[in-house]
């Protein structure tokens, strides 16, 4: 590899002995060990993206929602809280009836979801609203759910 504006430096990067083809459809899944949200206390009615923030991507139709927690307690919450039905519930008449996948990324204390075709046929030829993932991922942050008093009076995000 030359590196740009410095042709005196090569770097020599060597092909990785150990690959793997990956499989094209992703395993979906809903936690494996919710935990019941009453062991988490009082709660109170609010948006979820008081405590919940997102980052998510429109990639032609399908939108990718990801909704992550900044403490150990509330990953333990979120995982078991955001189910794919949930997430149905949550998108209410805006929920497209196409698939969804889910998956979880613990080290970022996130669950993933993969809307299929949510955004129509994507930003250039979108017949609706929606054309954006950012669209998503923050009208399911205002939907208001019951959230843990607890987690509200560390503060809002």
């Amino acid at each position: 590899m030359h590196l740009l504006f410095n042709d005196r430096h090569v770097l020599d990067i060597a092909t990785p002995s150990v690959t793997q083809v990956y499989p094209r459809q992703q395993r979906s899944y809903d936690t494996a060990n919710p935990v019941d949200l009453s062991s988490f206390g009082e709660t109170v009615r609010a948006p979820l993206g008081y405590i919940v923030l997102g980052r998510s991507g429109d990639k032609a139709s399908d939108c990718n929602a990801g909704l992550f927690v900044r403490n150990d307690d509330e990953w333990v919450w979120l995982r078991s809280f955001l189910s794919t039905d949930k997430i149905k519930e949550l998108l209410g008449a805006e929920y497209k009836s196409k698939p969804i996948d889910r998956f979880e990324l613990a080290h970022l204390r996130c669950v993933h979801f993969l809307l299929h075709d949510h955004l129509d046929r994507g930003y250039c030829a979108s017949s609706t609203y929606d054309t954006l993932g950012k669209n998503c991922i923050e009208y399911l942050r205002a939907r208001t759910v019951d959230l843990p008093k607890k987690f509200l009076e560390r503060g809002r995000v």
